[in-house]
């Protein structure tokens, strides 16, 4: 049993820290710990009790083809040490549409008493289809060249995740498998590799108030890093605002409220600082999660931004 945990712990360390990659995929919410382990699959099982959430982002409100996300989740602990999570996500842009399935699956070690090493392997079903025809002005809509592109790729994910009551970090690449799709005209459908590395700490200001700066890195090769930035002051727990920044792309605000400790509803509300910044486009994000399966919850299991 010790091998195997050691041969584990290995594995899913080489695969979070191989990345070569090429272009940015990978759908992007803000509100992205929501169904964190869709990013890290060591995520899953970090607190005492189980999840269901519902997350969609309008992002671009307004211009024709703007992408939309939507995700729903489920996500719960298997004892003290294993965690598991699925997760669903549909994504449009335009004329492509991406549709995947995430099975997520975490092994929590315990290195001291107030700290853990959490380990996690993925397991991920993707559907990729950008339907030319419906591209304006075509040269020949009734080309079958110029219909559909589809792929179908199956992938594997992997992360750590160091954390305490009170500090995380984690590192981890979602897809590690390459994939490249192509029509007889040479209109490609390429799937690369991402990684994030991620980190944020609570604070107690007050007993009453907490304090949680977060940050993410995503890198892919062939694109420059981007960073969020997040901030929240928490009242009890209950009651959340923060504000939020995406490194050349957004600002925003962030709220949100929590119900008798297991309904959280989210809201977060930006606005672009690319080229669109001086049209009237907008991005909003809702979100809603339930909790279930304990009587008492941990105050603080980690702490993620609306954890």
């Amino acid at each position: 049993m010790k091998n195997f945990k050691i041969f584990y712990l290995l594995f899913i360390g080489i695969t979070a820290l191989s990345v070569q990659s090429y272009a940015q995929q990978f759908p992007m919410y803000n509100q992205y710990v929501f169904n964190a382990y869709t990013i890290n699959p060591a995520e899953s099982g970090t607190r005492n009790y189980g999840t269901a959430s519902f997350l969609h982002r309008f992002q671009w409100l307004g211009v024709n083809g703007a992408p939309t996300t939507s995700s729903f989740g489920l996500e719960t602990n298997l004892g003290s040490s294993f965690g598991l999570g699925l997760n669903f996500i549909a994504d449009q842009i335009g004329s492509q549409s991406i549709q995947t399935m995430n099975i997520a699956t975490g092994y929590h070690l315990k290195l001291t008493d107030k700290i853990r090493l959490a380990t996690g392997l993925s397991f991920v079903a993707n559907n990729e289809t950008t339907n030319l025809a419906n591209l304006q002005n075509m040269y020949d809509p009734d080309d079958p060249d110029l219909q559909k592109v589809s792929s179908f790729s199956p992938n594997v994910g992997g992360g750590l995740l160091l954390y305490t009551e009170k500090l995380f970090i984690g590192i981890a690449v979602p897809r590690t498998i390459e994939y490249k799709a192509s029509n007889s005209n040479n209109f490609a459908l390429d799937q690369v590799r991402h990684a994030f590395i991620y980190a944020g700490r609570a604070f107690y200001v007050t007993e009453q108030f907490q304090f949680r700066p977060s940050v993410l890195l995503k890198v892919v090769s062939g694109a420059p890093a981007q960073m969020d930035f997040n901030a929240v002051l928490s009242y009890h727990r209950m009651i959340d605002l923060g504000i939020n920044y995406r490194s050349g792309d957004s600002a925003g605000l962030m709220a949100g409220i929590t119900v008798k400790e297991r309904l959280t509803f989210n809201y977060v509300y930006e606005l672009p600082l690319s080229a669109f910044r001086f049209s009237t486009v907008q991005t909003h994000e809702v979100g809603i999660r339930y909790r279930f399966g304990q009587s008492h919850f941990q105050s603080i299991q980690s702490p993620r931004f609306f954890n």
